[in-house]
């Protein structure tokens, strides 16, 4: 069997630095050639802008119609079959893809792991090596834990892009493999102890030009967290709290009660924080109901379905305030306790648990 080619992803929230990086990768793999991504609009239409470069020069830049609404979607209908063709040709011995700014990586993860082209899986072509996200420790307290939209720094992927800053940052870092820094000064040791308590436990970090890329992108690919409803694999980054920034792993086999989680919800999701995971409703006992919040929005929605035994309340928050104790009281206060439990939760699924808009009408995954 022919050895599967190694695909890179690069995210990064500055397009600068994103050029860098994937400049710095074709400088330690000379025989790679990178796929680099934007958004272009040309009149009233939307393009995709798809420039093709290894180190000899440029050797494709050409605009892709995008035939969706949905960039994540066009995005990856047009990445994953150029991947595909540039393994093909049998030219070079690694792929970076480069992505938009702002884009989640996470996405295209799970497309190159999960496509068909020409009847063929890609992952029988290619394997995923890994994400390198490049982060400005300048900005990153910042960043994570302001309230800004992508939108209001002119940074939005789509007009109806409404993410916040701090959501799209987030997802980068707790998908890297590779974070490389950089910082227009000496980075302090609160920004330090951020970025070590969102980026998964396996992650290098290090400043963008004291990396051996050679050597860390060749490591197996652990970030990205778990695939879309997978959600037993998560885990906190294992960092100490310290220079005030901590992490709370709240946790309970409970469910949480629907009324007193809309009572608490700013409890558990406001301030500058970053929370993720999941919980369970009594009234959608299928249903893993995920949690993300950042950049002061909270998304909730069913993410995949509860097996057997699995059924369980898990949030990591992680924040730069002296807020824990009333966090924790908030998570204590909206779990279901004893006697509410002991009547049993058969009744519930008769309820209307108020989280329609998000959730939908029913309990979906059943």
């Amino acid at each position: 069997m022919t050895e599967r080619l190694p695909v890179n992803v690069v995210a990064s929230m500055d397009g600068v630095l994103r050029q860098t990086a994937a400049s710095a990768v074709l400088w330690d793999f000379p025989r790679g050639v990178v796929v680099q991504h934007d958004l272009a609009r040309t009149g009233h239409d939307d393009l995709l802008h798809r420039l093709v470069y290894d180190v000899g020069g440029v050797l494709e830049d050409t605009g892709v119609p995008l035939d969706h609404a949905c960039l994540s979607c066009a995005l990856r209908e047009d990445v994953v079959p150029t991947v595909v063709r540039l393994a093909r040709s049998g030219r070079w011995d690694r792929i970076v893809v480069s992505l938009p700014v702002t884009a989640e990586p996470g996405l295209v993860r799970d497309a190159l792991r999960g496509s068909v082209v020409g009847g063929s899986q890609v992952a029988d072509l290619v394997t995923f090596a890994g994400v390198l996200t490049v982060v400005d420790l300048s900005r990153l307290v910042d960043d994570l834990f302001g309230d800004d939209l992508l939108a209001e720094r002119g940074i939005a992927l789509t007009d109806d892009d409404r993410r916040a800053v701090g959501e799209a940052l987030a997802h980068q870092i707790e998908c890297a493999d590779v974070v490389a820094t950089r910082a227009d000064r000496v980075p302090d040791a609160r920004e330090l102890a951020v970025l070590r308590h969102l980026t998964a436990p396996s992650a290098v970090c290090a400043d963008l030009h004291n990396l051996d890329l050679a050597r860390t992108l060749d490591r197996p690919a652990r970030g990205c967290g778990p695939q879309r409803g997978d959600y037993r694999r998560a885990a906190p980054s294992g960092a100490a709290d310290n220079h005030g920034v901590w992490t709370l792993e709240l946790t309970s086999w409970r469910p949480v009660h629907p009324a007193r989680l809309h009572d608490r919800i700013g409890e558990l999701a406001g301030g500058r924080q970053r929370s993720r995971g999941w919980f369970w409703l009594p009234t959608r006992p299928h249903a893993v109901c995920g949690w993300d919040n950042a950049g002061g929005q909270l998304s909730i929605g069913t993410v995949g379905r509860w097996e057997a035994g699995d059924r369980q309340t898990r949030i990591l928050v992680t924040g730069i305030e002296d807020v824990q104790e009333q966090v924790r009281a908030a998570f204590d206060a909206v779990l279901m306790t004893d006697s509410e439990l002991a009547r049993g939760l058969d009744h519930w699924e008769r309820h209307d648990d108020g989280f329609s808009p998000w959730l939908g009408d029913d309990d979906r995954a059943a």
